[in-house]
C-alpha cells in the first residue's frame, strides 16, 4: 500500500483445461496396468522358453516353448553328382517315393545303359560257353566210363594171346632157328620179331589203361577246376557286368529311403551343384521344442505335452530331452519377448502325424507337463 489502497498483484493466464488432461492420463495408465499384456511387468506374458505360473502349488508347472515341426526322422537332402548335367528330374513336391525309386537322370545315362547291355550280352555268352563245355565234359566222361573196362579188358586179351602165341614161337624159333639157312631163316626172324612187337605193345596198351584208371581222379579233379565258376576266366564277365552297372547307378539318383519330396532344389538342365532335392518320412511328425535351459532340467522322457498349430492342438509325449544348451533359433513375435536366450531342443513325437504333415518347419507352441508320464 503506497497511497493508502490496497494493490493487486498480476497473475498469470489460468489454463482451465490442465487439470482434466491430466486425470485423463492417470487413468490410461491404470487401466493399462490391469489389461492382461499391459506394461505392467506382474502382466507380461511368459517370455518364449519360461515356465507358466502355477496357481496351485501342488499342480506340475507347465512349460511352454515355441517349437518347430519336422519329420521324426529328420530332413534329408538328396545330392546329385556335382558337375553333372541333370537330364531329367522325375518327382515333384508332394509325390510319395519309395526306397530305391528312381529321382532323376544325369548325363551320360544312354551311354551307360549301352554298356550295361553290352556287359549282360557277354556275361551270357560267358554262361553259355561254360555250360558247353560243361556238357561236352559230361558226355566224354560218359562215353569213357562205359568203353575204358572194356578197352582195358580187350588189351588184357590181347597181350594175353600174343604172349602165349610168341612164347610158342620162341621155343620152335629157338628149335628150328638154327637148322635153317639164307632166305627161310630171314623170314622166320622178320616173323618172330614182328610177333614180339606186337606182344610189346600188347602189353603196353593194357599198362597204359591200368595207369589211366588209376590217375582218372586226380584227371577229372583238375578238369573240374578249370571248369568251376571260380575261374578267372569266367569271373572276368561278372566283374565287367558290376562295372557297367555302378556306371549306370552314377547317372541315375534314388531315393535313399521311403518317404515325401518336400523341395526340389534344381531343375532338368542344370549343371548338378550337390543338391538335389529334399524329403523326409511325413508318417511319423515331431516337434522341436526350444526349452529355456532351467526349465529343461524339469522334463523327462514321457512327459506329455499339447502343440498349438493353426489347423488345431494335437498331443504328444517328450521322446528326447537335448544335454547341449545353445542359442535360440526360434524368436517370437512378441516385440516384449527376449531375443537371445540359452535353450535345450526337446523331441515332442506328435500322436497324429497328419496336421503337421504339411507344413515342415512350420512354428508351433508347444506345452509340456513335468512328471505328467509318471
Amino acid at each position: 500500500m503506497l497511497d493508502g489502497k490496497t494493490s493487486v498483484r498480476p497473475t498469470a493466464p489460468q489454463r482451465p483445461g490442465l487439470w482434466i488432461w491430466g486425470a485423463a492420463a492417470l487413468a490410461i495408465w491404470a487401466v493399462g496396468a490391469l489389461w492382461p499384456g499391459g506394461s505392467s511387468t506382474s502382466a507380461q506374458s511368459p517370455r518364449p522358453g519360461a515356465a507358466a505360473p502355477a496357481s496351485d502349488p501342488a499342480a506340475p508347472t507347465q512349460v511352454h516353448a515355441l517349437a518347430t515341426i519336422e519329420p521324426t526322422t529328420g530332413l534329408i537332402t538328396v545330392g546329385s553328382r556335382p558337375g553333372a548335367r541333370i537330364l531329367q528330374i522325375l518327382v515333384e513336391p508332394g509325390d510319395d517315393v519309395t526306397a530305391g525309386q528312381q529321382l532323376a537322370i544325369l548325363e551320360g545315362h544312354n551311354l551307360a545303359r549301352a554298356q550295361l547291355a553290352l556287359a549282360e550280352l557277354q556275361k551270357a555268352r560267358a554262361e553259355f560257353e561254360l555250360t558247353a563245355k560243361k556238357d561236352q565234359l559230361a558226355l566224354e566222361r560218359e562215353s569213357a566210363d562205359k568203353l575204358r573196362e572194356a578197352r582195358l579188358a580187350t588189351a588184357t586179351q590181347a597181350a594175353d594171346i600174343l604172349k602165349k602165341k610168341l612164347d610158342e614161337s620162341t621155343t620152335l624159333y629157338n628149335t628150328l632157328g638154327a637148322t635153317l639157312t639164307g632166305k627161310d631163316k630171314i623170314e622166320a626172324e622178320s616173323k618172330y620179331l614182328e610177333l614180339r612187337l606186337q606182344t610189346i605193345k600188347a602189353e603196353f596198351d593194357q599198362t597204359q589203361l591200368q595207369i589211366e584208371g588209376e590217375l582218372l581222379p586226380k584227371r577229372r579233379e583238375l578238369e573240374d577246376r578249370q571248369l568251376a565258376d571260380s575261374n578267372p576266366e569266367f569271373q572276368l564277365a561278372d566283374r565287367q557286368l558290376e562295372a557297367a552297372k555302378a556306371t549306370v547307378a552314377e547317372t541315375v539318383v534314388t531315393a535313399p529311403r521311403a518317404g515325401r519330396v518336400l523341395e526340389v532344389l534344381a531343375r532338368a538342365g542344370e549343371v548338378g551343384s550337390g543338391q538335389l532335392l529334399q524329403m523326409g518320412d511325413v508318417s511319423a511328425m515331431s516337434a522341436v521344442a526350444e526349452v529355456f535351459q532351467s526349465d529343461a532340467l524339469r522334463l523327462r522322457v514321457g512327459d506329455p505335452a499339447t502343440v498349438e498349430l493353426p489347423s488345431g492342438t494335437v498331443n504328444g509325449k517328450v521322446t528326447r530331452v537335448g544335454t547341449v544348451v545353445g542359442r535360440n533359433q526360434v524368436a517370437s513375435l512378441d516385440p516384449r519377448a527376449l531375443r537371445d536366450l540359452r535353450v535345450v531342443r526337446v523331441t515332442i513325437a506328435l500322436d497324429e502325424p497328419e496336421p503337421a504333415a504339411r507344413l515342415i518347419n512350420l512354428e508351433a507352441r508347444a506345452t509340456i507337463t513335468p512328471g505328467g508320464g509318471g
